[in-house]
C-alpha cells in the first residue's frame, strides 16, 4: 500500500474511533460512565486505536 493510501486508512480509522466514542457516551452522565466497566472498556479501546494510528 502506498503512503497516501495508508495515511487515508489511518485517518479513516481515527474518525471512526472518535465517532464510536461519541456514540458510546451520548446522553451518558459522568456518573453513569464511571459505573459502567463495559462503556469504559469500549471507550478505552477506541482511545488505543487513536493512539496507535497517530504514531
Amino acid at each position: 500500500m502506498q503512503a497516501n493510501n495508508r495515511d487515508a486508512a489511518s485517518l479513516w480509522d481515527m474518525v471512526q474511533a472518535v465517532r464510536r466514542i461519541q456514540e458510546f457516551t451520548a446522553n451518558l452522565s459522568f456518573e453513569d460512565y464511571q459505573e459502567s466497566i463495559l462503556i469504559q472498556s469500549a471507550v478505552e479501546r477506541q482511545l488505543e486505536i487513536l493512539a496507535l494510528r497517530k504514531g
